[in-house]
């Protein structure tokens, strides 16, 4: 957690997906989220809020994620090279955020496989919650875990359904264009 008085710095990025929220602080990446009609300000001053810091427009650091972002959707395997934040999670959505993390692009596993893959089998539902709560879309890929019979499962925002696709669509053309 931010001690009082910390900054956080935010900007707006556009992707094919509508725009989205990148904000972070102390080298460190702490959102991204889809804004499905949020004002970019109000968001990140609400995120500010409840880790008890300022946000601020622009940073070079997001600059350079956004790049990232663009390469990612022009189909870009390659990972994010961006710190993430792991303090504003507790230890069970960590562990589940960050195996979800070193899910390669293209590549799908169930619920049910990262819950066995984090040494808790029985855990598939709450697997789910965490990913459900993941506040740094794309580059922690949530996305790519889908249910035990290969269908879609949940995904935040509008159009959750459409947008969870699209993104493991992109990934698969562009896996499969590679090779």
């Amino acid at each position: 957690m931010n001690a009082a008085g910390a900054e956080l710095r935010w900007a707006r990025h556009d992707s094919p997906l509508g725009p989205l929220l990148l904000i972070g602080g102390d080298d460190r990446l702490v959102g991204v989220s889809f804004l499905d009609g949020a004002e970019s300000a109000a968001q990140a001053g609400d995120i500010a809020d409840t880790r008890g810091a300022t946000a601020i427009e622009g940073s070079t650091a997001l600059a350079e994620l956004g790049r990232q972002l663009d390469a990612y959707f022009a189909g870009s395997p390659e990972r994010f090279s961006v710190a993430i934040d792991w303090s504003q999670f507790d230890p069970f959505q960590r562990s589940v955020l960050q195996r979800c993390a070193t899910i390669e692009f293209g590549d799908r596993i169930s619920y049910g496989e990262l819950a066995e893959e984090i040494g808790a089998p029985r855990a598939a539902r709450a697997v789910g919650n965490a990913l459900r709560s993941n506040p740094i879309a794309i580059v922690i890929p949530c996305h790519r875990v889908v249910r035990s019979d290969g269908s879609l499962g949940g995904y935040g925002g509008v159009d959750r359904e459409q947008r969870k696709a699209t993104l493991l669509g992109l990934e698969l053309s562009s896996a499969a264009a590679a090779t």
